[in-house]
């Protein structure tokens, strides 16, 4: 069941990554979103699924560090995940953030650097686990960097719980992931003190694949509606840019570089708009309908859609 859903993921993670390269790169505020997609399109590809782990494992110097870096990039997709909501919701996170966030990344990679054995002959997480979850290192490095998404998640989850719009996708997304990384910590800890038997442990294990891929793929999914939404506006807005710019020309102004429009047309739009304004206020130039339509259909969509802080 894993392979179906990481499948899932990774073609909807490299369709988030398409739709919103055209302005994720050039729009502060949007990286954050693009970002977690390229983390998480590593991390799925770290699971084997797409290359396998032995071959990732040889480009990495044979010392199994795709497993780390398949933490790492889940913990960092979680991560920008949750800027990326900040900034959707205006919100800013706890003081603590970052020194958290700073101090799990840096324990959990300092417990998988204390797990012994030959970590290059395994070809899974699950054989690695199944091999090596009885050393204390192994289970505290699994359960540190489990805890610490489901800390993200759950933070991502409380920042959208408080604010105006409550994006039920992302509630049960982020709700499903902290269930199924709770889950998974308790099963690992019982497995390491082999208190777990085969039937429970293969149960619990099912509920965590579960719960967190399903969150992570409802999670994929609104951020796959919101980079559909994303780009349309983007194309609209870029559209009327152009649109302004030919107008400057005529009124025998300097045009912006296109470069610049293509970049961040919304804030080109708005500030060519402004520039347009002051022409027929201030030197009479004229403007012809479908001009004078234009103008107002770019102040509407500013209104709609205002210039947000990437802070």
């Amino acid at each position: 069941m894993m392979r179906e859903l990481a499948t899932l993921m990774l073609y909807l993670t490299g369709l988030i990554l398409v739709l919103r390269a055209p302005y994720a790169l050039g729009v502060r505020a949007s990286r954050p979103g693009w970002l977690a997609g390229t983390c998480g399109l590593i991390a799925i590809i770290c699971l084997g699924f797409v290359v396998p782990v032995p071959t990732l494992d040889a480009a990495m110097g044979s010392m199994g560090y795709w497993n780390l870096l398949g933490a790492t990039s889940t913990t960092l997709a979680f991560h920008f995940m949750y800027r990326a909501i900040l900034i959707h919701t205006s919100k800013g996170s706890p003081p603590y953030y970052r020194r958290v966030l700073g101090l799990g990344i840096i324990t959990y990679s300092a417990a998988f650097t204390m797990i012994a054995g030959e970590q290059n002959r395994f070809t899974s997480v699950e054989a690695f686990i199944a091999a090596l979850i009885r050393q204390p290192w192994t289970a505290l490095y699994l359960s540190v960097y489990l805890s610490l998404v489901a800390i993200i998640a759950a933070l991502s989850l409380a920042a959208i719980l408080s604010s105006a719009n409550r994006s039920k996708i992302f509630v049960a997304g982020f709700s499903l992931v902290v269930l199924g990384n709770a889950v998974d910590v308790v099963l690992l800890w019982m497995q390491h003190f082999n208190v777990v038997s085969m039937a429970l442990s293969t149960l619990l294990y099912s509920v965590y694949v579960s719960a967190f891929f399903s969150g992570a793929i409802l999670l994929c999914l609104g951020f796959l509606r919101g980079s559909v939404r994303s780009l349309r506006e983007f194309c609209t807005f870029l559209a009327y840019a152009l649109r302004l710019r030919r107008i400057l020309g005529r009124a025998g102004q300097d045009k912006r570089p296109l470069l610049d429009v293509a970049r961040q047309p919304k804030i080109a739009c708005y500030q060519m708009l402004i520039h347009v304004r002051d022409l027929v206020t201030l030197k009479g130039f004229a403007l012809n309908t479908p001009e004078v339509s234009l103008t107002h259909k770019a102040d509407a969509l500013l209104i709609d859609s205002p210039i947000k802080s990437s802070t």
